[in-house]
């Protein structure tokens, strides 16, 4: 009984929680697809931007998290290249730990 449904009244695909970053992109894609070529009137139109909006925001928040994993992971690096942890190959090519890895 926890698995997540489609809602048969309204097609609507599972909510923007349970969606992974790239489902979501699609999803955003395939509402704007609908939206511009006129497949559904105003009052879904409406509904499917309304979504959109919900699912733009959950991408933001992805993207929000992923950035602040990589400034952890980046500071990390570079608090252990200080410390001495770090082998010269991981400082970089002029040797030095303030540089990024890429």
């Amino acid at each position: 009984m926890s698995k997540m449904h489609k809602d048969p009244s309204t097609d609507a695909p599972a909510p923007e929680s349970a969606l992974d970053f790239e489902k979501a992109v699609e999803q955003i894609e395939q509402i704007i697809e609908r939206i511009e070529s006129g497949q559904i009137g105003l009052e879904r139109s409406i509904g499917e931007y309304e979504r959109g909006v919900a699912l733009i925001r959950r991408c933001r928040e992805a993207l929000g998290k992923a950035e602040q994993r990589v400034e952890e992971l980046t500071a990390r690096m570079q608090s252990d290249a200080k410390a001495g942890r770090g082998s010269s190959a991981d400082a970089g090519p002029a040797g030095s730990a303030e540089e990024t890895p890429f």
